[in-house]
This record gives C-alpha cells, sequence and structure tokens, in this order.
C-alpha cells in the first residue's frame, strides 16, 4: 500500500512549471495591454482569484516601469505587507502611496510613514476620496494612475449603497479636482463580476483584460 506522506516531486515540479508559464503568461498581457491604453482610461481586470495578488503587482509594476506614479487602494493588505511586497517586485516604492483602509479594517496600527495614507477607524467613501485626491498632490510625474485592489473586501466592511457609490463618486470626484488624464484601474475577481457593485463600474470602463481567458 502506498504512503500517503510520500510526496510526488515530479508531479510537484509539473505544477509549479506550469504555475510559472501561466503567470508568465499573465504578466505578457497585461504588460502589453496596460501599455496601450490612453491615459485618463479606466480599465476593469477581471482575474481568477488564484491570481488575485500577481495580477495586483504585475499591474503596479507595469504602470510605474512605464513612467507612471500612482495611488495603491488597498482594501486587501496593510502598508507594510503590501510595501514588503512591491520591494520584493523591484517596484520603486517613491512612486507608489497606499491609502491604507485594511489596517483600519482589521483594527491593526496604521504605519507611520510618508507614503503611507492612513484613515480614521469611522471613514466613509468620501473621506477615501479625499485621501486620494490629497496623494494625487504629491505626484510628480505627468502620467498618474489611481488602483483599486479589491470593492468586494470594500462591501464585506461598508453598505451596499456605499459601496454602490464608491466608483462613480470617486471617478468624478478626481476628474472634476484634479484632472481628466488619470487613469483608473480596477482588479475584479472574475467570480464576483455579477455583483452590482462589479457592474457600476461596466458604466465607465473604457476597456476590459479578461485575464481568466487565459489562465
Amino acid at each position: 500500500m502506498p504512503d500517503t506522506n510520500t510526496i510526488d516531486y515530479e508531479q510537484v515540479s509539473k505544477e509549479n512549471f506550469n504555475r510559472a508559464i501561466k503567470r508568465k503568461k499573465l504578466d505578457h498581457i497585461l504588460k502589453e495591454r496596460l501599455k496601450s491604453y490612453n491615459e485618463g482610461s479606466v480599465v476593469v481586470i477581471k482575474t481568477p482569484v488564484e491570481n488575485y495578488l500577481q495580477t495586483n503587482i504585475s499591474s503596479i509594476k507595469t504602470m510605474v516601469d512605464n513612467g507612471y506614479e500612482g495611488i495603491y487602494l488597498s482594501f486587501q493588505r496593510p502598508f507594510k505587507n503590501i510595501s514588503n511586497i512591491f520591494e520584493q517586485n523591484n517596484i520603486d516604492l517613491e512612486k507608489i502611496f497606499v491609502v491604507d483602509c485594511a489596517s483600519v479594517f482589521s483594527n491593526s496600527i496604521q504605519e507611520p510613514d510618508f507614503h503611507n495614507i492612513n484613515l480614521d477607524p469611522n471613514f466613509n467613501i468620501e473621506d477615501i476620496v479625499e485621501k486620494i485626491n490629497k496623494s494625487i498632490g504629491y505626484l510628480k510625474s505627468n502620467k498618474k494612475f489611481v488602483f483599486i485592489d479589491s470593492l468586494s473586501t470594500l462591501a464585506v466592511h461598508k453598505s451596499l449603497s456605499e459601496t454602490l457609490l464608491f466608483s462613480e463618486y470617486m471617478i468624478n470626484k478626481i476628474r472634476r479636482n484634479k484632472s481628466d488624464d488619470v487613469t483608473f484601474i480596477f482588479n475584479v475577481a472574475k467570480e464576483l463580476d455579477k455583483k452590482r457593485y462589479i457592474q457600476n463600474i461596466n458604466v465607465y470602463a473604457d476597456e476590459h483584460i479578461h485575464l481568466g481567458l487565459c489562465t
């Protein structure tokens, strides 16, 4: 009878190799597509859950490598965690400001850092947008972006009405107060793309990237 604790290293190697190939394919598609969009576009990326973090990091790296500076709206991961991941992936932290909603959601200590934009514990969507607006003023490049990492996490902590309003309010407010050349990128889990707060983005979306079709 086979030992149930035996590891099939050959199978593990094949799985790791296949995952690496998928990651390279995903990165290539993201880079080519994101580079082709005009400044000021609203881009929706739909990706399988298992590739979610990779998509976040690949998107940010692509934008920064192409001369953009931006705001990372982090609903999922606190600043310390996401900044460490950026460093590991050779993303210049000087080009990114993180609006750290995740620390508030988890009642964690908010890191004191110039590139970490902290929020009050009882923040609302207007507060988030005001923080983003202020942070955009710190960006030195003429090419700017705002990356939203997870509306589904926002929906867990805020009411449906607030979540539904958020994307529309943010896009219109920033375009009106700052400029119409700020690019917005929403990463959306493919499994949740039927949610109302996700479908609302499609009204504003200029471009869609369906990574689920290639992974």
